[in-house]
């Protein structure tokens, strides 16, 4: 007996057992997501692109003839172009995202801008800032003051080379421009280093009367341009009857360099 049930009980491991049945699969329903909001076609960018050439163009016009009849290029009147009208979704979308329309960015951005009035023509700005800007440096007062008119001196040599004289320091001031040059008024004094009959070099006080030509501006102990290098063409003449005086009664050519405050000009 316990041998039948051994046998039975290996012949049902043995048999397979009975599929499972499975169970209907559910048909898969796609889920479409809306587009976004500033989302456009190739058709509607077109359009959009289209009409915002337009509505800058139209712009640049308005501005120019403001309130005035326009003319062609050869000063004819001519009938001014109607406002372009913009595509008719446009109003619709712009709404859907109008919180973010200052900072939306290209293709909608834009035209949205355009459309609120938010987006200025580039080119009528930047002329009006020009025109503003313009208007405000000639209606600004440029003052010079005397002092852009004290030289001082240094660097000087004398052109001559049979007799070499330097100057050491010194100042004059100038009176009368004509371009870039100016013109001594009273003469100048500067140091001078002198040879005697000897050879031996002296220090000795010299007289001024030239003029200076502005090479350029330069900055000094400044963050900006606040000084004017010259040029100076001078006579020297030394008092006290040298005998370099005798030998050159008309005094002596001498150049050098002198700095000047920077003068304001329009």
């Amino acid at each position: 007996m316990r041998r039948s049930s051994l046998y039975v009980l290996s012949l049902c491991l043995l048999l397979p057992w009975p599929a499972r049945a499975q169970e209907p699969t559910l048909p898969s329903t796609p889920v479409l997501l809306p587009p976004p909001p500033d989302a456009l076609t190739v058709d509607e960018r077109r359009a959009l692109d289209e009409w915002v050439a337009a509505m800058q163009a139209w712009q640049r016009m308005d501005k120019h003839w403001h309130n005035e009849p326009a003319h062609n290029a050869f000063g004819k009147v001519v009938t001014r172009a109607p406002k372009p009208a913009p595509p008719e979704w446009l109003d619709a979308r712009c709404a859907l995202v109008a919180p973010a329309v200052p900072t939306l960015p290209a293709p909608l951005g834009p035209a949205c801008r355009v459309l609120a009035g938010l987006e200025a023509d580039p080119t009528a700005e930047a002329l009006r800032a020009q025109t503003a800007a313009q208007r405000a440096d000639a209606e600004k007062a440029r003052k010079n003051t005397f002092l852009t008119r004290i030289h001082i001196d240094g660097l000087w040599t004398s052109t001559s080379s049979d007799v070499r004289i330097y100057g050491l320091i010194g100042s004059h001031i100038s009176l009368v421009d004509v371009g870039r040059v100016q013109f001594f008024g009273p003469p100048g004094v500067i140091l001078l280093s002198m040879p005697d009959e000897n050879g031996a070099r002296h220090m000795r006080a010299g007289y001024t009367w030239g003029l200076s030509v502005r090479l350029g501006d330069v900055r000094i102990f400044a963050p900006t341009k606040n000084m004017t290098v010259f040029l100076s063409i001078t006579k020297v003449w030394v008092p006290g009857g040298t005998a370099y005086d005798r030998l050159q009664p008309g005094g002596f050519d001498i150049a050098g360099f002198s700095l000047a405050p920077r003068k304001h000009t329009r």
